[in-house]
């Protein structure tokens, strides 16, 4: 597990009209990756399973509780990559996954049948203004 005892906590500004300012963080934050889903659509060539398999495990092994895997309703890749992970049991139990998805129905759906089966995720939907 990550030493999160790097950093000196920050000295609390005592202001009377502000609660939140005096709050400290005593803990180290959940880091969330998104290096599978958005570092992969920057890529000429973007990764398949077998890339993206090895960059999750790596995130896993880094201590990643929660990683952005994909955006399934966008590419075949990035479905079947969700489904390799659940079908193949590879998410660890105290690990997240996260996706993406136009909030429009049909991609909701979509995204919601690459995640069928598994037991907890995170899904972010993004609104078009």
């Amino acid at each position: 597990m990550l030493n999160a005892t790097k950093y000196r906590p920050f000295s609390p500004i005592h202001l009377t009209e502000r609660t939140w300012i005096s709050k400290t963080i005593t803990k180290a934050p959940i880091w969330l990756s998104s290096d599978l889903r958005d570092r992969n659509q920057a890529l000429i060539e973007p990764m398949n399973t077998t890339r993206k398999l090895r960059l999750f495990n790596l995130l896993v092994r880094i201590g990643f509780k929660e990683i952005e895997v994909a955006f399934p309703s966008a590419s075949q890749t990035d479905f079947d990559f969700v489904r390799h992970l659940i079908d193949n049991q590879v998410i660890p139990h105290d690990v997240t996954i996260q996706v993406l998805t136009p909030a429009r129905e049909e991609f909701i759906r979509r995204t919601f049948e690459s995640l069928r089966g598994i037991k907890r995720a995170i899904v972010q939907a993004l609104l078009k203004e």
